[in-house]
């Protein structure tokens, strides 16, 4: 079959498996049950995963009482010292005030995919001093994958560089450490950056955000598609740029879940992540939209696993709040692991 029939077949699944996960999430929200499902059951198998159980766009949708005791309402505490949404090619930027940035243009940039207002929403207030760009291309993986092909990475840390030094004033402004993050489907373009390995990366946060394939009829993951994550969390292990993975209880259909690749990974490594009984590893206490006791039991953490600069979180949740919910993390994650680990 030509490359051309192909990606038309592929993307005809996603779009069918797209809208039942959009009807899935519409029931949900006539439910009061706890215990309902996000995830339909796709009536076929991909080539790449379906697309992720989407948790809802808290900014653009009504939530219930149930959704929003769950995490999915983040409570908007404004831009702090940041100046507005610059536009991006690709995507937009936040730009902090002037002493995050040195007087030769270097700066730390977070560049985070899927869910840009909600980690504005649990960023902005705290005084991180990062630039922050944020990049939302839908509910497919296949999309952020698509926009970052080609030229498309290099363009996007170009444009950055640009605003940056417009807003501050400095000419030939770059980025001097580099952070990623990815929730949901955003991780289609983390698997591109990976892949092309074109440009160093200090640390890596996927939140609940990395899937994979089965092999066709088996429950087993594809030999070696998550070969460059495997490295990754070798070198993080050993101390290398911070990896940080968490997951969900969230179920899928028809490839593996976060939960699935979360094990598979740690297995590949020879490890094995220690059972919790007793919330923890959630937002410091008092922090404004950010703390465990407002998403209920969806950031009850089940289970982790520590290893240099290596971490793994499994959380309770398993719906589309249990899915939002993971957005509130971030913040705890840069202050706690990878700031540090920069020299900050």
């Amino acid at each position: 079959m030509s490359g051309r029939r192909t990606r038309q077949l592929r993307d005809a699944l996603l779009l069918a498996a797209s809208l039942g996960v959009m009807g899935s999430v519409l029931l949900l929200r006539r439910s009061r049950e706890p215990s309902a499902s996000p995830v339909p059951a796709p009536s076929s198998t991909s080539a790449e995963p379906s697309p992720l159980p989407r948790g809802g766009e808290p900014e653009r949708m009504a939530l219930d009482e149930h959704e929003a005791q769950a995490g999915c309402d983040f409570a908007d505490h404004g831009f702090g010292g940041y100046e507005r949404w610059r536009p991006l090619p690709v995507g937009r930027l936040l730009v902090p005030p002037a002493r995050a940035i040195s007087t030769d243009g270097g700066y730390d940039l977070l560049v985070h995919f899927h869910g840009a207002e909600a980690i504005r929403k649990v960023l902005a207030p705290r005084d991180l001093e990062l630039v922050i760009a944020g990049v939302d291309l839908g509910t497919r993986s296949s999309a952020y994958a698509r926009a970052l092909e080609g030229g498309g990475w290099d363009a996007l840390l170009q444009a950055i560089d640009r605003e940056v030094g417009a807003a501050a004033g400095i000419a030939g402004a770059r980025a001097r450490r580099l952070v990623l993050s990815s929730w949901s489907a955003g991780s289609g373009a983390i698997g591109r950056v990976v892949e092309r390995g074109s440009r160093h990366v200090d640390a890596l946060i996927l939140l609940d955000s990395l899937y994979g394939s089965y092999m066709p009829g088996q429950t087993s993951l594809v030999q070696g598609q998550l070969a460059p994550y495997v490295a990754l969390a070798n070198d993080a292990a050993r101390g290398a740029p911070v990896f940080y993975l968490t997951h969900t209880e969230t179920p899928t259909s028809g490839y593996a879940s976060t939960k699935e690749v979360a094990t598979f990974l740690l297995r590949e490594l020879g490890a094995s992540p220690i059972a919790v009984t007793s919330s923890g590893d959630g937002a410091p206490p008092g922090a404004p939209g950010l703390g465990a006791e407002e998403a209920g039991d969806a950031l009850r953490l089940t289970r982790m696993y520590d290893g240099g600069s290596l971490y793994v979180r499994g959380y309770a949740g398993a719906g589309p709040g249990g899915h939002c919910a993971q957005l509130r993390l971030l913040p705890a994650i840069l202050a706690e692991h990878v700031l540090p680990a920069l020299g900050r």
